[in-house]
Order: C-alpha cells, then structure tokens, then sequence
C-alpha cells in the first residue's frame, strides 16, 4: 500500500514538474523571441585598443541564425605596437613590411540578458597570419629577410551594450594558440637560407574593446 502510494506521490510530482518547467520554458523562448528581434541583421565595428598589442582589427558581423552570426574579420598586425616590437625590437636596422596582416573567420552567439540593449556573447575564431620583415640592414652581407605564415585559433567572450540608437560598444578577450606553418630567413644577398629555426608556436591574446554600429538591413 505504502508502495502504491508512493508510487503515486512521484507520479504527481513528476507531472506537476514536467507542468511547470514547460511554463518556465515557454516563458523563456517567449522572451528569447522579443530578445532577439532586436539583434541587426549585420554589424560593422573597430577594434583599435589592438593597435597596443597585436594591430588593429576591423570586423563585420552577419546574422545566419536567432543569434548567431558569422564573423570575418581583417587585421593590420603591421599596425600593432608588440608586433612591431617582436619583428624589429624597435631598432632603425629592421624592418617590418607594412602588406603583414591576417584575416580570420569565425562564429559569434549572444545570449540576451535582462534588457534588450545589454548581451553576452562568445565566439570561435580561426586566423590567417601573414608577416614579412628585413632583419640587420646595417650591414649589407648580412641582411636578411623574413616570411611567416600561420594559423590561430581564438576564444572570444566578452559583453555588449548599446549606447545610442544603432551605436555600440564591446569589451572582452581574445585568448588563442598560435601555430607557424611556416616561418624561413633568406640572406638577401646571397639568397641562402639563414641557420636556425625560427617556427614557433604558443599562446596568444589580444582584447576585444571595440565599438561599432548595427545595420538593420
């Protein structure tokens, strides 16, 4: 009896949870549904904070689903201070060539938070890295240049928030793996190549402090 009753007991709280979870989950999706209208159907935004660590990036954004959006982007790592710094240590005698730059493509969600104005977001990037620079110019037999080519993957989460009609700005971090595909030095004069390995691979960042503006169409 006291099994049959018990039995019943969970029964009734199992159908009145089932009840009320899809309550709370119509609730949501119907949130989520007036969230949601609100996100443009393409973004465009700067990213110039970079322009301290790794270059400048600009970066458009274009709606593929509720919330998701595919995200190219292109950075100028010429532009950037410890990319110049990592190429010529900031001596006159190296050069870096101002064609380095990277392109990236990724994938960017956000999740809507308690107004329509303010979102989370998180996001999966793979890069391409092109640089090129000349090394010890100062003395001629052994000047030399440098070509690199690699991938890197990156995490981004960060937080949105509009400020003005069709305005926004964007904090958050880029952190990611770097991976040289290739990475060669060729004497310049002689046009041997120049002893040593110089493929590396490692973790890297930058920070996501962007602003940009919404495009409804």
């Amino acid at each position: 009896m006291k099994k049959t009753a018990t039995f019943f007991l969970i029964l009734a709280f199992v159908a009145l949870s089932q009840q009320s979870f899809s309550q709370v989950s119509e609730r949501m999706d119907s949130i989520y549904r007036n969230k949601e209208a609100n996100l443009p159907a393409w973004t465009f935004n700067v990213n110039l904070m970079d322009i301290a660590l790794y270059g400048p990036i600009i970066q458009i954004e274009f709606k593929i689903s509720n919330r998701g959006y595919l995200v190219p982007w292109l950075r100028y790592s010429y532009a950037g201070a410890v990319s110049q710094y990592n190429w010529t240590n900031f001596e006159d005698y190296n050069k870096f060539n101002p064609i380095s730059t990277a392109i990236a493509l990724g994938y960017k969600k956000f999740i809507p938070g308690d107004k329509n104005l303010h979102h989370i977001y998180w996001g999966l990037f793979g890069e391409f890295v092109y640089e090129k620079g000349l090394k010890d110019t100062d003395v001629p037999s052994y000047e030399y240049e440098q070509t690199r080519t690699a991938v890197v993957g990156y995490l981004n989460v960060g937080y949105r928030w509009k400020s003005r009609r069709n305005f926004y700005w964007s904090l958050g971090v880029l952190p990611g793996f770097s991976y040289d595909l290739e990475n060669e030095a060729i004497y310049t004069d002689s046009e041997g190549p120049v002893p040593g390995d110089y493929k590396k691979y490692g973790l890297t960042g930058m920070i996501d402090f962007s602003f940009g503006w919404n495009f409804e169409k």
